[in-house]
């Protein structure tokens, strides 16, 4: 029984990071890619919100990746902003 509840343990964040990158944008990284769940932020949020202008596709960097990304999270008080790995994932 203990072994069982372990293996579901150890089994769901595989599970849960699968199905967040199922639908994610992959950007590759030297230290581990980031993903990013457009859809997710398209429902909290409004456009504007990170696009100039009517929405279009835009290429992240080290740079603009991280002023835009961490920026809006430390502003937010909400999701990875503290250490490199909260975001780049080793695969």
């Amino acid at each position: 029984m203990l072994k069982g509840l372990l293996r579901v343990l150890t089994v769901l964040p595989i599970l849960a990071t699968s199905a967040i990158t199922a639908q994610a944008m992959k950007f590759p990284a030297y230290n581990g890619d980031v993903y990013f769940d457009h859809r997710m932020h398209r429902l909290k949020f409004s456009c504007d919100s990170c696009h100039n202008g009517p929405p279009q596709h835009f290429e992240l960097d080290h740079e603009s990746g991280h002023k835009l990304c961490i920026g809006c999270h430390k502003k937010v008080s909400a999701g990875p902003a503290r250490h490199c790995s909260d975001c780049h994932k080793l695969t």
